[in-house]
């Protein structure tokens, strides 16, 4: 499988551990601090990576960490919002608003970096959101206070992909996603110290079994493979697959929770896919050796 095809796969399959992780982040976080739950998974994410990449350490440099500092800024605003935005909003809502940033990272890339988005990447975005709009909107879909912390954390994840983008054929990726989740634990945890619901030892095990989850799957897996693979893919493509992440949480509730499978959750999540699939093949092209293929005997019989 060429190395492009492999890192969507290895992405589609960390947006599946990412849509789980939002039912472990809200039950973790009902009832203790949501810096102290960040802090602790981005280290643990950041430890992990260490000993997996203990060898490549002895490279970074001064630039490098500097570089995977600037990452972990928006990064670690991204997760605050987010996981401060659930406290107070529904699943549905946080992952219908944080799907934003699949618009946002090509505006952005527009407006700021005045680099050209390709017009059939403008189409699959409409149809990705589209398909997540079916999805989520299953139950209605209503603002609330906490909606307008996801809104701040999509423009967030969005700067965080672009700037991934904009360091990822400078230095090494494991080396700058290792400092920007150590950023990130170092911003959560000192955050921590001013919040007044802090526990530091909580002994709810559905606060440890979260951190487990997200820590390990969530975060070191799915931001180490994302690093790597924007040396091969466009930002905006790599923004197309987060919008799988919803799907998998539709199918994990029917699964664990006996949640229904409605034709909506269906719908949406084959225009998701076929979202991603426009951006990643040359339709024209792709149809034009379709045609050529099924007329070619045709044609010799002649």
């Amino acid at each position: 499988m060429p190395v492009r095809q492999t890192y969507l796969c290895l992405l589609i399959l960390g947006t599946a551990f990412w849509g789980i992780s939002f039912a472990f982040t809200k039950v973790g976080v009902a009832d203790e601090s949501p810096f102290v739950f960040l802090g602790y998974k981005f280290a643990l994410a950041t430890l992990v990576l260490c000993v997996i990449f203990f060898r490549r350490l002895k490279l970074i440099n001064k630039e490098a960490l500097l570089a995977g500092v600037a990452i972990g800024l928006p990064l670690c605003l991204g997760n605050i919002f987010q996981t401060v935005g659930l406290q107070h909003t529904s699943i549905t809502n946080t992952a219908f608003i944080t799907g934003l940033d699949v618009l946002l990272i090509p505006v952005f890339k527009w407006a700021l970096f005045r680099k050209r988005v390709e017009p059939r990447i403008w189409l699959c975005c409409a149809v990705a959101l589209t398909g997540l709009y079916l999805i989520v909107t299953r139950a209605g879909l209503t603002l609330n206070p906490g909606d307008i912390w996801i809104m701040c954390c999509a423009v967030f994840f969005a700067a965080y992909v672009l700037t991934v983008g904009f360091f990822s054929h400078k230095y090494d990726s494991m080396l700058t996603v290792i400092t920007a989740l150590a950023t990130c634990a170092t911003g959560c945890l000192f955050a921590a110290l001013f919040d007044a619901r802090a526990e530091w030892a909580p002994m709810d095990s559905s606060f440890w079994e979260g951190v487990l989850f997200c820590a390990l799957l969530a975060t070191a897996f799915m931001y180490a493979v994302q690093s790597a693979a924007q040396k091969y893919l466009e930002e905006e493509k790599v923004a197309l697959t987060y919008l799988f992440e919803p799907i998998f949480a539709a199918f994990a509730g029917a699964m664990l929770l006996g949640e229904t499978l409605d034709g909506r959750t269906l719908a949406g999540a084959a225009l998701i896919f076929s979202a991603l699939l426009i951006a990643e093949i040359d339709v024209p092209k792709f149809l034009s050796r379709l045609l050529r293929a099924l007329f070619a005997p045709w044609a010799r019989r002649q």
